[in-house]
């Protein structure tokens, strides 16, 4: 009876199972296309753990490899607290779009956050402080590139030279031509008599002149129109005989960058004393304008108390030529160079008992070592500060060449930049 009973629920069972499977259907295991993949689509951006929200690289792989989009974002959390404190910090603005930082400084952009980098005499988180330095100027130059400038009542502030600009730092100075004064390609490594071979490019403001043909002496460009030379270099010589050549290296040698220019007008200065040489100075006028090119580049003229405060304070100015290389030698056929040391006025009259005028200034060697010589007059002695090289001195006299005991003695261009400003205006 049992075995009987058995059989009757084994057949019930099985036709339950065919009328329901052939009869009224079975549920389709498989999902069409379209829904598939937006199944797969969804799972890709799921986790795998139900402890996701608490690994930070199960975060990482769903809203930092790639960007979430907010119901994305929502789906990783249990708890909305959460969520939206993480997408109040996920989805933020770049915090310098509401310009934070005052008074022209710079903001850079952090998690959350933001750093305002201020200008010279502002200080604080925003920049908001104006901070004033009591010792303005004279202390580091003010942290100008260029000039300081001092206003009473004000706080010091920088300026630069002409051709470059400040910069959003309010002490950089930026070029604003392709070939702005006091600048050379190359890094300057100076090193004329037993000086070294300025390298070509690197004197850019060396000018050479001649009279009638024959090399008479130096000179230096200070703009494109202007040579500055010595007085005692073309006194007395007629302007129809001088010449000017710009972007001269190897004097015997055409390379190719040379320009050369005839004098429209020579302009000595009324001081000019012949006998004690003060007031060493003139400005030749070149007949055409100079189109400027890596050969052929002006030097800075300095302001006043830049010059007698920052030059001065520079150990060693240079000074190039095609001078003599010795007391009794041949002049040089290639651009020569030599670093200097300054001396100061009153050390140099104790030692050489010679008559320095203010409007001179002392360099070399007391030993004799190394000078600068004949046919190096009205050629440049330049002082690098920072980045840029400013004229200091013209090449005027000294007692021989490389003289133990003497040193060489320079015309002060800082004395006369009234008087060049005002006769180049004319």
């Amino acid at each position: 009876m049992e075995s009987h009973l058995w059989k009757v629920l084994i057949l019930s069972f099985f036709l339950h199972f065919i009328i329901t499977r052939f009869c009224c259907g079975y549920p389709n295991v498989f999902l069409q296309k379209d829904e598939a993949n937006r199944v797969l689509l969804y799972r890709q951006r799921r986790a795998n753990s139900l402890m996701e929200e608490l690994k930070l690289g199960d975060l990482e792989r769903e809203c930092l490899e790639e960007k979430c989009s907010y119901e994305e974002a929502k789906e990783i959390f249990s708890f909305h607290e959460n969520f939206i404190q993480f997408w109040r910090t996920y989805a933020e603005e770049n915090e310098c779009n509401s310009t934070p930082c005052q008074n022209g400084a710079t903001c850079v952009d952090h998690v959350k956050s933001y750093v305002c980098l201020c200008p010279s005499g502002y200080e604080g988180r925003d920049c908001e402080i104006e901070f004033r330095n009591d010792l303005g100027c004279i202390y580091m130059n003010g942290g100008c590139e260029h000039f300081c400038v001092e206003v009473p009542g004000s706080p010091h502030h920088c300026e630069c030279a002409p051709g470059y600009s400040l910069d959003k730092d309010n002490t950089s100075c930026i070029p604003q031509v392709k070939f702005p004064c006091g600048r050379v390609e190359n890094h300057f490594r100076p090193r004329i008599v037993r000086g070294t071979v300025c390298p070509k490019g690197e004197c850019p403001w060396q000018a050479l002149l001649e009279n009638g043909g024959a090399y008479l002496c130096g000179g230096i460009i200070i703009d494109v129109q202007w040579v500055l030379t010595a007085a005692h270099c073309v006194y007395g010589i007629p302007v129809s005989k001088l010449k000017v050549i710009l972007g001269e290296h190897i004097r015997d040698t055409h390379e190719g960058t040379e320009v050369m220019r005839g004098v429209q007008q020579k302009i000595i200065h009324g001081g000019y004393n012949t006998s004690s040489a003060d007031n060493d100075i003139a400005l030749l006028r070149l007949d055409g304008g100079l189109t400027y090119s890596p050969d052929v580049i002006p030097v800075c003229l300095p302001r006043r108390r830049f010059a007698l405060t920052e030059l001065a304070s520079v150990r060693l100015s240079t000074v190039s030529g095609w001078g003599k290389l010795s007391q009794a030698g041949p002049t040089a056929n290639v651009l020569q160079r030599l670093q200097v040391p300054r001396v100061r006025s009153q050390e140099c009259r104790s030692k050489t008992r010679m008559a320095i005028t203010r409007n001179m200034i002392c360099a070399g060697y007391f030993g004799g070592e190394q000078d600068s010589c004949k046919g190096d007059s009205g050629g440049p002695l330049v002082t690098r500060y920072k980045n840029t090289t400013f004229l200091t001195g013209i090449v005027s006299w000294g007692k021989g060449c490389a003289q133990p005991g003497y040193y060489g003695i320079y015309t002060r261009v800082s004395n006369y930049l009234d008087w060049l400003e005002k006769t180049m205006s004319t």
